[in-house]
């Protein structure tokens, strides 16, 4: 079988178990778009182990200096002006931080800091839901593209 259709039913098989997962089972409180957020952050990131490591920790960063900012805000009152100059801080701590190699995929740090603020940007338990999401998005990734290539392989 092709590489390309033997994903594509890995990938599928896979978005049946995240939908059951993340929507079936609200208990878990995983928020499904994140999952495919991080999922395809995995594979911008070039598939492999390499992937996990390279989107992971940036994406994880980006979620907790967010919720970090947003705690800022708050506690100097939560006006605009304090949103605008805290996230214009948090925007170049995010490039910036790629100086360090484990931090250097810079489109996952901030996918992680939308994802934080697309959850509704709580400083509560809900930061643990999106980055135990984003863990289980990458992870998905990474057992489809594995899944995929044990598909593809000739018997």
């Amino acid at each position: 079988m092709k590489s390309l259709m033997a994903l594509a039913i890995s990938i599928s098989a896979l978005v049946a178990l995240w939908v059951y997962l993340s929507i079936g089972l609200p208990g878990l409180q995983l928020v499904p778009w994140i999952g495919f957020v991080a999922w395809a952050t995995y594979f911008a990131a070039g598939g492999g182990w390499t992937a996990i490591v390279q989107s992971l920790p940036p994406a994880v960063a980006g979620v907790l200096l967010t919720a970090l900012t947003m705690f800022a805000v708050a506690k100097a009152g939560g006006g605009l002006v304090a949103l605008v100059a805290l996230v214009a801080l948090l925007a170049f701590v995010l490039v910036a931080m790629a100086w360090h190699k484990t931090l250097a995929y810079t489109p996952a740090a901030f996918l992680g800091a939308a994802t934080y603020f697309g959850d509704g940007g709580h400083v509560d338990e809900s930061i643990l839901f999106v980055i135990a999401s984003w863990i289980a998005g990458v992870a998905f990734g990474y057992v489809s593209q594995w899944l995929g290539a044990r598909i593809a392989k000739p018997a």
